[in-house]
């Protein structure tokens, strides 16, 4: 009955009179916030001045440039009696040594109230780990301006021009984004109630003056007790039809070409049956872009990017591309301004500049790619057990199952139910003994319970967020009423990381993984269903405060964080596991994330792919949506054709709400159960080229999904495909199918040749064009990019673990390939020393060499296995698809060594192609051998 009241207390609150679509009216827009309000106004007014009111100046006499830093004071030119503001500007070389990091910041000098800024190495790096940039000042072509040119390859300058105040930022000799060249720069300083007015325009508050003190929506007032502290800036991205990120919403992939009027919002919350195509908040923020250039006269195209990390309600406006570029403008609640510019020059180089900034992404356990399975919720441990054995039985893999909050003892987390779940350690150990494993939800809000010892001690510690009277904070959850604690005090998480220790937690183990759901916050009787503004933290401080305000945004970021280092306290040598709802920039460092609680409709597949693209190209590759959809009962045809795409999402799992049918695989009959086995066991097979592809993202920030433009900027045609294609890492293209009772459809093909994913002997059809395909009933359309080489392993197991020492598949698409394979034991931190193996393998056109790959950037040299046995790392075929003869035998050879004769099948393929295997190669990985063709 209590869950059932809390079900229906959640639906009142956050979705009423929603029937399969978000209440919008919970949910505030840019003009239902005083702060967004009034500076869309203050927009106008500069706009339509036509030049004349820009409220910024450098004073000149104040320029002072210091091994990587220039200071300066940014002076008001309408009211000189306004302090100036203190700019900064810092140059930093990416790990590749090149130039192209400018941190640039604006805040005030001697606040009335402390400005918010994250702490160094939560989000941001500290900077002493970071390369600085040896630059120095240049002559400018006049008076009035500040020229900074840098030492470092890749020709970066900075160009400050003083009045008005503008930066130009550039690199190669172009100008790739241009700050405050539309003069809306704001920065509300804190001031005194009743202060007198500024004597002319200095900031958005003197364009509107409403609801500085107080303002209400929904229900809700927010006190404002310090009144207006928002800061914006415009940012233009000269001659960029195309900018990408600002993860998380569920739209296209090229923001501009969305056509929205309403700017898009951070501020993450808990969305019941969210929209699409709209720019409203979800779950989760990261405040980055990524823009294309693309250059008169010829020049190749480009990339660069910009990146805000504000954790306080955000919108960013981004106009429709003109001749001149895109226009955008980015606003914040509170805070101050503290941006990067990337200057790429291309998508990979601008991710590398952010993971410099922002730290590497988490290397996760190789069980964590397969197939997950949840539902909320299974009913007991028997329920479970049974669910893991009839995975068994229809022969599907799979790697880990999930239990949600039913599992626990009234939704008090870290405990099992009393009676349904008394005796997880047989679960437990089912799933171990098939090499599998096992999540717990464990979610933020705290039930307020004098019974419960997580409560006890986190309330008796005064770690719970408080009021703005400074008292205990309360909201409604799940559990009922529920206290929420103050995860941005690094105290607190210290605490909170013992909850995971073996001797706290009944029936914990060191790879047992979690699930940080509502961790937005979601608080169902509060503003947005979320916390009020004007809560107190006390975060980095030495007292509460901070508001919630200020730290919204990093909430679940903090939560993540916390939930992550307790279980490497629990285990240090084990990776963790922990999928989070809500996250922003840097969360890549400590996990998975999903796009929420999506619908079993053909839209929200269909906006799966734009969605979980944004996030690898926001540095968050280990991402996924609900497969096939969390609300509602999926048609057969919608769950066929999105577990053959689900198979493609780096994170792969599926969930159900509580009120749908049963939706294992083996409950939709015989041939959605013979599909669903085929496909994920394609997953399965495909685990060595997976498992390289998040080496790669973790060790050099390469994202594991990718837009078909990213290796190609200059083909405009793959620009239009951006939501329906994309690419596994730089090999294999794969074409959603988005509509029910499609027939056929059209796939585009990148520059190069490309063979059939599905069917090695089709001729390989030539790219740079769209092709027409009938569409498949088990599977959608996926090709591999001749001259690349996929690792696979063949035989069907039951889990990943169960693959460990399975023999080696290599496959080689073309008359000549590359490619790379990463092995290690799976689930340690050994790597961190360099054990483990990464090989790159080349094909010449009449043999195949293996040596050491180049070094990752994160990882290091690879020092080998010397613990593994051999016989886990050897290959067991190689397959050559797309010969333009037939080879009659091969010969494997190795340094020092006599060469091996080796039987080869070839099969003759259309188009007067071959396809030949050779099998036992006697080759192994982290060996060097070559394995020549005889013709």
């Amino acid at each position: 009955a209590g869950r059932r009241l809390l079900l229906a207390l959640w639906c009142s609150l956050a979705c009423l009179n929603s029937v399969g679509a978000v209440d919008k009216s919970k949910f505030r827009t840019c003009d239902q916030g005083s702060f967004c309000r009034r500076y869309r106004k203050y927009i106008s007014k500069v706009e339509t001045s036509r030049g004349s009111e820009f409220a910024h100046e450098i004073d000149a006499a104040s320029v002072h440039l210091s091994g990587n830093k220039l200071s300066a004071k940014v002076a008001q030119v309408h009211d000189k009696s306004v302090k100036p503001l203190n700019l900064e500007l810092r140059w930093f070389k990416d790990v590749q040594g090149r130039c192209g990091i400018t941190r640039i910041v604006v805040t005030e000098e001697a606040p009335l109230h402390p400005r918010f800024q994250l702490r160094e190495g939560d989000v941001v790096l500290p900077e002493a780990q970071l390369q600085h940039d040896a630059v120095a000042l240049a002559p400018s072509a006049g008076g009035g301006e500040t020229k900074v040119t840098s030492s470092a390859p890749g020709d970066c300058e900075v160009v400050i021009r003083h009045r008005p105040f503008e930066v130009d930022f550039r690199a190669g000799g172009k100008v790739l984004q241009r700050l405050n060249a539309r003069h809306l720069m704001n920065f509300e300083r804190y001031r005194a109630k009743g202060a007198a007015a500024h004597a002319g325009l200095v900031d958005a508050t003197d364009v509107d003056a409403e609801h500085l003190w107080e303002e209400s929506f929904g229900g809700h007032t927010d006190s404002k007790p310090r009144g207006p502290a928002a800061v914006g800036i415009d940012v233009s991205f000269e001659s960029a039809p195309v900018l990408t990120g600002l993860a998380e919403h569920a739209t296209g992939l090229h923001l501009g070409d969305n056509g929205f009027d309403e700017p898009y919002r951070f501020y993450n919350l808990d969305v019941f049956e969210y929209a699409l195509d709209v720019p409203m908040a979800l779950y989760g923020a990261v405040p980055v872009v990524t823009a294309v250039h693309r250059w008169p006269g010829g020049a190749p195209a480009t990339a660069s990017g910009f990146f805000l990390p504000n954790p306080s309600e955000g919108f960013v406006k981004v106009d429709k591309a003109h001749g001149d570029g895109t226009p955008t403008w980015w606003l914040f609640e509170s805070g101050v301004l503290d941006a990067f510019m990337f200057a790429g020059p291309t998508p990979q180089a601008v991710l590398e500049q952010y993971h410099t900034v922002t730290g590497w992404g988490r290397f996760p356990p190789i069980s964590t790619l397969g197939k997950h399975q949840s539902r909320w919720n299974y009913v007991d441990t028997a329920d479970s057990i049974a669910v893991n054995t009839k995975f068994d039985q229809h022969d599907i893999p799979y790697d880990v199952l999930w239990l949600d909050i039913e599992h626990t003892d009234g939704k008090k987390y870290f405990t099992w139910h009393p009676s349904h779940f008394a005796k997880p350690n047989e679960l437990l150990d089912a799933l171990a003994a098939d090499k599998r494993k096992l999540v717990t939800i464990i979610d933020p809000h705290i039930k307020k319970d004098s019974g419960y010892d997580v409560f006890n001690q986190l309330k008796n510690m005064d770690f719970m967020t408080k009021t703005k009277s400074g008292q205990q904070y309360d909201g409604w959850c799940w559990p009922g009423t529920s206290f929420y604690p103050d995860f941005c005090n690094p105290d607190m998480r210290i605490q909170w990381t013992k909850f995971f220790a073996l001797d706290y937690y009944p029936h914990n183990r060191p790879d047992l993984y979690t699930w940080n759901d509502m961790n937005e916050p979601s608080v169902f009787n509060g503003p947005e269903v979320t916390m009020p503004r004007d809560n107190l933290h006390k975060c980095h401080t030495g007292s509460y405060g901070v508001e919630h305000r200020d730290v919204h945004n990093v909430y679940g970021f903090y939560h993540h964080m916390a939930t992550v280092q307790g279980q490497l306290a629990r285990a240090p040598n084990v990776r963790p596991f922990v999928l989070t709802r809500s996250f922003f920039a840097g969360s890549h460092r400590h996990g998975a994330v999903w796009t929420g609680d999506n619908m079993a409709r053909w839209g929200h597949l269909a906006r799966s792919v734009p969605m979980i693209v944004s996030l690898c190209l926001c540095g968050i590759s280990f991402s996924g949506a609900d497969v096939p959809g969390f609300f509602y009962d999926p048609e057969p045809e919608l769950f066929r054709r999105w577990h053959q795409l689900g198979i493609w999402y780096p994170f792969y799992r599926g969930h159900a709400h509580l009120e749908t049918k049963r939706r294992e695989p083996w409950m939709l009959g015989d041939e959605i159960t013979y599909m669903v086995r085929e496909q994920v066991t394609v997953r399965y097979q495909l685990l060595p080229t997976w498992y390289t592809l998040f080496a790669e993202w973790a060790g050099s920030g390469l994202p594991i999904l990718r837009p078909l433009w990213y290796h190609s900027l200059d083909d405009k045609q793959a620009f239009e495909h951006a939501n329906d294609h994309f690419l596994v890492g730089e090999s294999i293209l794969v074409r959603a199918i988005t509509e029910a009772g499609t027939k056929r459809l059209n796939v585009y093909l990148p520059p190069g040749e490309w063979f059939d994913f599905w069917d090695a002997k089709l001729p390989p059809k030539t790219g740079e064009r769209a092709i027409s395909v009938d569409a498949h009933s088990e599977r959608v359309p996926v090709y591999v990019k001749a001259g690349h080489i996929l690792f696979k392993k063949m035989r069907r197991r039951r889990s990943a673990g169960a693959m460990a020492g399975d023999p080696y598949t290599i496959v080689v698409y073309g008359q000549q390939a590359k490619g790379r394979v990463y092995v290690d034991d799976g689930d340690s931190h050994a790597y961190h020393e360099g054990t483990f193996i990464y090989d790159e393998f080349e094909f010449d056109g009449a043999a195949l060499h293996s040596r050491a790959a180049p070094p990752l950037l994160a990882f290091g040299t690879a020092k080998g296995l010397p613990d593994t046995p051999t016989r886990h790392l050897r290959v067991e075929r190689v397959v050559f698809v797309g010969l333009p003869r037939r080879p009659v035998s091969a010969r494997l050879s190795r340094a020092g060594g006599e060469p091996d004769l080796l039987q080869v099948t070839a099969e003759e393929a259309q188009g007067g192609l071959w396809v030949a295997t050779v099998k036992k190669p006697t080759g192994h990985l982290g060996s060097q051998w070559s394995l020549e063709l005889v013709f």
